[in-house]
């Protein structure tokens, strides 16, 4: 699976290159208010409980629709899968969307080729806790979560633009997670809710397609 994100990640970040190779006009007339565009992206994943070890990386896709100048907004789904020493995994559903905030798109011609921005937004989580040899032994759970962080596009042409972005994301739900004692395989699950956080890296390339307005 993870080979397969990665390929599919490859062949669309290649794609995009050769389409804006090809098109060097800016998709907008006077504004970029109203730019939509799509994209795909590859995150890994760092959970703070159990000493920092659950590692997990997965890919996604999102769409960003801009209202101004300062102000975007992304609306993403990302898949997550970590590994469990080998006898358990975790797989993670994220459904959600951010607002960015550009606070140099004032500067033109510096936020042409790079356009930082700070992000905050929410979602909604399906996790799964589940034994690799046993998937019966699982747990599963539906939580909400907030995030924020920092990050920036690179504009390689006025359409195609790669990004790069780092946040941590507070869960609030359900504590799931695998114990593994001499081999065997224990998933609990608490009743009582619980915040859960975790630092989220994402690499993006995004293709402006159309003005909505």
């Amino acid at each position: 699976m993870k080979k397969f994100n990665i390929i599919v990640f490859l062949m669309f970040a290649a794609w995009l290159t050769l389409s804006a190779q090809t098109d060097k006009t800016a998709p907008y007339k006077n504004n970029p208010s109203g730019i939509f565009s799509f994209g795909m992206r590859s995150t890994a994943s760092l959970f703070s409980n159990h000493d920092w070890s659950n590692f997990g990386v997965g890919a996604g896709g999102s769409f960003r629709l801009q209202f101004s100048k300062y102000i975007n907004t992304e609306w993403f789904f990302d898949y997550l899968n970590s590994d469990i020493e080998k006898l358990a995994h975790r797989n993670d559903y994220h459904i959600g969307w951010s607002v960015m905030f550009y606070p140099l798109a004032g500067n033109d011609d510096f936020s042409k080729v790079v356009k930082p921005f700070i992000l905050a937004g929410h979602c909604f989580d399906y996790t799964r806790v589940s034994e690799n040899a046993n998937p019966a032994n699982m747990k599963q759970r539906w939580s909400g979560a907030i995030q924020a962080g920092l990050g920036t596009h690179f504009n390689l042409t006025p359409r195609f633009d790669v990004s790069l972005l780092g946040q941590y994301m507070i869960h609030l739900g359900t504590d799931i997670h695998a114990h593994v004692f001499s081999h065997t395989v224990v998933v609990e699950q608490h009743k009582a809710a619980s915040l859960e956080g975790h630092i989220l890296l994402t690499l993006g390339v995004h293709y402006k397609i159309v003005d909505c307005w």
